[in-house]
């Protein structure tokens, strides 16, 4: 939340496997200013999702099967997986609600799961946010780029 200091929008990184191999790494400034970070973190997991069913989509056409995607989210937001996973979100904002609710029927109908990650384990910083060195270097490897 707060994101960049001329917008106050906050940044969505998502790095999407296939059959353990590498397919998008991408980082996108959300367009609508979140009001909390659970607001953030729901825009960046429907943005995840979005991705994923893109990616299940595009292989299914082209006959990979599709049981090799994995449909996992990883969230650092502790709270955020907590709350998505117990099905006890409140929210006055109809767009952050359309959005919890089109991740939570995914998850019911098994399409997707959501799974908390330590922040400090969280590969999809790689591309969101300023890292020094050290810490860069650390997450390019964990993606595989390195």
């Amino acid at each position: 939340m707060g994101g960049g200091a001329d917008t106050s929008k906050s940044t969505s990184g998502i790095v999407v496997y296939a059959a353990r191999t590498l397919i998008i790494v991408k980082s996108k400034q959300q367009s609508v200013v979140a009001q909390s970070t659970m607001q953030a973190e729901m825009i960046a997991t429907a943005y995840g999702k979005v991705q994923i069913y893109w990616l299940h989509d595009l292989t299914s056409e082209i006959g990979i099967v599709s049981k090799d995607i994995t449909r996992r989210i990883l969230n650092d937001g502790l709270n955020f997986v907590t709350t998505l996973n117990s099905g006890n979100f409140l929210s006055d904002s109809r767009h952050i609600r359309l959005q919890y609710h089109s991740i939570h029927e995914a998850i019911a109908k098994g399409q997707v799961e959501i799974k908390h990650v330590a922040g400090t384990k969280m590969v999809a910083d790689a591309p969101t946010m300023a890292l020094g060195g050290v810490k860069l270097g650390e997450f390019v490897e964990e993606i595989g780029l390195g």
